[in-house]
């Protein structure tokens, strides 16, 4: 198998440089993880996160292995899958969704592009949503002390770096308050692409700008198939990015376009709020230390998205 090799050089516990505690070592390998998971999920359906268990090339792709630990702050040798070895099918195809990663890359260059795109002046979203940043921020409590760095060093490729201290999880926890909340649309269109296995589509809303969607549960597949190259109207939850753009449409109705369903064909906007100008001249120092951060062990801080998934 295809693999890539990376070093997770971790610095500022309390424990001696090469060494580090059983619980923490869990916890950032969890927030490894399911940083990877999202991140990868995301890029592949249009939402980090889903109900149920996991795909099996989704457990493929997260697949890592730790080849060594090393002196030198606390460091770990570790090797990932490339995506055409796990996940080809998902990402071999490059016509329905935006941002699709090249097939040599693996889930630990989508965490690198995800926290690095935070960091970026007024970032588009497309590496990242609110169960990817849910994520990241993981690896803040997972320490359970003030200070600690995490620096992702690959070894194979000029890609998937990354640092993540506690001033870069600031501006995450930032750039997940200013992600707007999803809304109710109704939005008229061509349906002119279908994916049957997993109910994902394509509106073209107009010549230039094209609507991403998916059904929810509610919904059959079958329901998209005489729709097909037709003008359509659909009716559901629209969920943006951090810009304010659509990234897709969770449809609960579909259906031939009636006359007086003219005034729906636009794309869905929204004006975005920013909470605080955090890119403007230099970061800011993190500030005072709130106990609740270190809630990563327990129980009750879990996502809703991991809740409904145990349900499943």
């Amino acid at each position: 198998m295809k693999t890539q090799r990376y070093q997770l050089r971790i610095s500022g516990l309390k424990e001696d440089e090469g060494q580090i505690k059983m619980a923490t070592l869990r916890r950032v390998m969890d927030a490894l993880l399911v940083t990877a998971e999202r991140t990868t999920r995301l890029l592949a359906t249009g939402a980090g996160s889903g109900r149920g268990a996991r795909p099996q090339w989704l457990d493929a792709t997260i697949d890592f292995t730790i080849t060594g630990l090393k002196s030198g702050s606390t460091i770990f040798d570790i090797e990932a899958p490339q995506l055409s070895e796990t996940a080809y099918a998902q990402f071999v195809q490059e016509d329905l969704w935006s941002k699709q990663p090249s097939l040599d890359e693996t889930a630990l260059d989508l965490v690198a592009q995800s926290i690095n795109e935070t960091q970026t002046d007024n970032p588009i979203g497309d590496y990242f949503d609110s169960s990817v940043l849910e994520a990241i921020l993981k690896f803040r409590q997972a320490a359970g002390v003030v200070g600690v760095r995490y620096e992702m060093i690959p070894q194979d490729t000029a890609h998937g770096q990354f640092e993540l201290d506690d001033v870069t999880c600031t501006y995450v926890k930032e750039r997940l308050n200013d992600i707007p909340a999803p809304r109710s649309f109704i939005v008229s269109g061509r349906l002119d692409e279908i994916k049957h296995g997993n109910g994902r589509f394509r509106l073209l809303v107009s010549q230039k700008s094209a609507l991403f969607g998916r059904l929810d549960a509610s919904l059959s597949v079958e329901a998209l198939r005489p729709l097909w190259g037709k003008q359509t109207t659909v009716e559901g939850m629209v969920h943006f990015k951090a810009n304010g753009q659509p990234r897709l449409i969770e449809a609960r109705r579909i259906s031939d376009r009636l006359e007086k369903d003219v005034v729906f064909e636009e794309m869905p906007s929204i004006e975005v709020q920013k909470s605080h100008d955090l890119f403007s001249g230099q970061r800011k120092q993190v500030g005072g230390f709130d106990p609740i951060e270190l809630a990563g062990a327990w129980p009750g801080d879990e996502p809703i998205e991991d809740l409904l998934a145990q349900l499943d």
